[in-house]
């Protein structure tokens, strides 16, 4: 008897100049979509106050206070992003790091060694897979 199972498996890539390179530049231009959002959201905020500063006051302080939520929680997304581009430029090259988390469809038989079955990774190096380890590598 055999049963198809859904297994989890680890997709690490080598760290090249390539990697790097590309990773910051994912996280940089995550920083400039970051501070065109913070910009958009002040400039509608300027505007919204102006609006209510002549009409009711408690509404104008509710609104300055969401408008501040608002903007810590991009200012914070803005540190979490600046303390990633230096954790991608610390890694050494040659270094193996996960990648991603990806799921495959696998036959399971009677008699199989399950670590066999469930401990699997894939390696990458540049976006070529350069090895697929099973349990024991």
């Amino acid at each position: 008897m055999a049963v198809t199972i859904r297994r989890p498996i680890t997709v690490k890539a080598i760290v090249t100049r390539g990697l790097k390179d590309s990773l910051v530049s994912d996280l940089q231009q995550a920083l400039v979509k970051l501070d065109l959002d913070l910009q958009q959201l002040d400039f509608q905020g300027k505007t919204l106050l102006s609006d209510l500063a002549k009409q009711d006051s408690e509404q104008l302080r509710s609104l300055m206070q969401r408008l501040e939520a608002e903007r810590q929680k991009r200012m914070q997304a803005e540190q979490e992003l600046l303390q990633k581009i230096q954790a991608v430029e610390a890694l050494e090259l040659g270094q193996e790091v996960i990648h991603s988390t990806v799921e495959a469809d696998w036959t399971v038989q009677v008699g199989q060694n399950w670590s066999q079955i469930h401990a699997v990774e894939i390696v990458l190096k540049d976006d070529i897979v350069v090895e697929i380890r099973e349990a024991g590598y």
